[in-house]
């Protein structure tokens, strides 16, 4: 029972020193990323540094007790962060306090959504959210968090609706860029881009963070006209439930629906590409959904920002040789020995804002995913297009906007492929016993007097026309009287509803009038199992109308051969009766 309710406590069977070593050094290698990153989220999300040092302590506690992967870092995530300001920023100014409010409301609406979509089992609606979706959207985000990073990277101020004006401001106001802040924006970008060439192992925002702060202290950059962050609180924030402001919850809710499904499909991405055959235990989405909520619910009593799973964390702390949560537990540690020792330095040795958005930039280029696109635009067109679609209203009108067309669009083209599923026409094999598609080989033979068709879908109610309309438009390319028998190759119907047995009744009706048969082969049990279940139907493909394969079907047309044709009507039936 204690398994069942904390998951994390399977990792400690079997626990050893060994394990406790590699466990130790890869938390404070995360716990080392962790500190710059969660403040440089926390500010690009319009919150308080210190809000993302909290989001790395409590939260990541609680999920390595509850969850059931092993090999994911949880705390703040870049597009958490531009949700959350594209979110809230229209209905209070970022770093007000009623904005700092809202962040806690809003942090303790998406553990709640996300602990009652575990307990209600809904782990499947990751599945809703396409690849090409995923990635177009994630690629806008990146050059959204970006685009919302050059005005602290310049020290220059506008307004603008969209990160392509934002940038187009700037060019305009480009003799007002701050030449300081400037020069401190581009040695950190080089400084970090050197590193990740060269000494990828580095902590190299640690290092940048520490020495910046040091020259910022001694060169008093605040007074140059630097802005810079020279104040984080120190100690823990008391323990407090968040009010809900229910005048403004019908406008949170659809900003806590789109950050819990993100940073559950984050997750189970991230869950899913690392998994592998070895693993003792498998991810479990119902029980991540769980861990996740009571995580972020957890964070909002102590006023942090929504947490999922990172993607550069999650590599680094598998590179880092991590095997158990008990990482996640030591990096927390770390973060909370900052906060409690080492936040009053920032009073004397304040950071540049420009710092972080070097920072912020870096981390988030990987989102960019150039490769994928292009791979996709090779592969499949249509999955581009949605693909496109998603990036183009994500970078326009907004993240949230993005997400929901992109979903839309994906369910669209769901619907028009399973309502037009591939059909085509089947052949013989010169030489050979197969039947294949007459439109992919060269040495095939096709009867005039027999029809043989492949339907690769399951037959219901929105593509049984489409059915209907491909069959007959198949039959009347035969010379007028020479057809005597059509055999449909059922394999790839998996399922068949009431309306398309209605269909199948009025098609076999009309071709026995031209004189013609209908056979019916390959069929699957359970569609098998409606077909007899069928009172029109029943008595006809029970009599020598089905076959177990397509060259029983022409044997019997041929020469009333029907030795297997037994197989073929094995139902749930049949094994009930004997």
């Amino acid at each position: 029972m204690l398994y069942k309710l904390l998951p994390g406590l399977l990792w400690l069977q079997g626990y050893t020193t060994r394990t406790f070593r590699q466990d130790v050094v890869s938390g404070l290698v995360i716990g080392v990323m962790l500190i710059p990153q969660s403040m440089g989220y926390a500010v690009l999300a319009g919150l308080p540094p210190e809000f993302g040092l909290y989001a790395s302590i409590f939260p990541p506690l609680l999920y390595a007790l509850l969850g059931t992967s092993n090999k994911i870092s949880i705390g703040p995530v870049a597009l958490d962060a531009v949700l959350i300001l594209s979110g809230l920023s229209v209905l209070a100014e970022p770093g007000s306090d009623q904005y700092l409010q809202l962040a806690v409301e809003l942090t303790l609406l998406v553990g709640l959504i996300q602990f009652l979509f575990g307990v209600l089992r809904f782990g499947f609606i990751v599945n809703f959210l396409s690849y090409p979706v995923v990635v177009g959207y994630t690629s806008a985000a990146a050059l959204i968090i970006i685009g919302s990073q050059l005005q602290s990277l310049t020290g220059v101020h506008v307004d603008s609706s969209n990160v392509l004006e934002l940038a187009w401001q700037l060019l305009l106001n480009i003799s007002n860029w701050h030449g300081i802040t400037v020069g401190i924006s581009v040695v950190s970008l080089a400084f970090i881009f050197f590193c990740k060439r060269h000494m990828p192992k580095l902590p190299n925002a640690l290092i940048l963070l520490v020495s910046t702060m040091l020259l910022s202290g001694l060169f008093h950059a605040g007074q140059a006209g630097v802005e810079v962050i020279n104040s984080v609180p120190s100690g823990f924030p008391a323990l407090h439930f968040p009010e809900i402001d229910f005048a403004k919850l019908g406008q949170l809710l659809p900003v806590a629906f789109t950050v819990a499904l993100m940073g559950f499909v984050g997750t189970m991405s991230i869950c899913k590409s690392q998994e592998s055959p070895k693993d003792k235990r498998s991810v479990q989405p119902n029980q991540e959904l769980i861990a996740l909520g009571l995580a972020n619910a957890l964070g909002a009593m102590f006023r942090s920002f929504p947490v999922s799973a990172s993607f550069s964390r999650s590599a680094a702390l598998r590179d880092a040789g991590a095997l158990t949560q008990v990482s996640a537990i030591v990096s927390s540690g770390l973060i909370a020995i900052t906060v409690l020792f080492l936040t009053p330095l920032f009073a004397d040795y304040p950071l540049p804002k420009a710092v972080l958005a070097a920072i912020i930039i870096m981390s988030v280029l990987g989102l960019f995913k150039y490769k994928e696109m292009k791979s996709l635009f090779r592969q499949d067109k249509k999955e581009f297009a949605i693909l496109l679609v998603t990036f183009v209203i994500t970078l326009l009108l907004g993240v949230q906007q993005g997400l929901l067309v992109g979903v839309a669009v994906s369910l669209v083209l769901v619907i028009y492929n399973s309502t037009t599923p591939h059909m085509t026409e089947l052949g013989k094999l010169d030489g050979e016993d197969l039947y294949r598609n007459i439109h992919r080989f060269e040495s095939i033979s096709v009867r005039k007097d027999v029809l043989i068709f492949r339907f690769d879908a399951p037959l219901y109610f929105a593509n049984k026309d489409y059915f209907k309309t491909g069959l007959y438009k198949l039959i009347k390319q035969r010379p007028e009287g020479a057809l005597k028998a059509v055999i449909l190759d059922a394999q790839s119907i998996s399922s068949i509803d009431t309306t398309s047995l209605i269909m199948l009744e009025s098609v076999i009706e009309n071709l026995r009038e031209q004189g013609i048969q209908l056979y019916l082969v390959s069929l699957i049990g359970p569609v098998r199992d409606i077909l007899t279940q069928s009172a029109a139907l029943r008595e006809y493909v029970l009599d020598e109308h089905m076959f177990p394969q397509i060259t029983d079907a022409v044997l019997y047309i041929d020469q009333g051969i029907s030795t297997r044709a037994s197989i073929a009507k094995q139902t749930n039936a049949n094994k009930r009766r004997r």
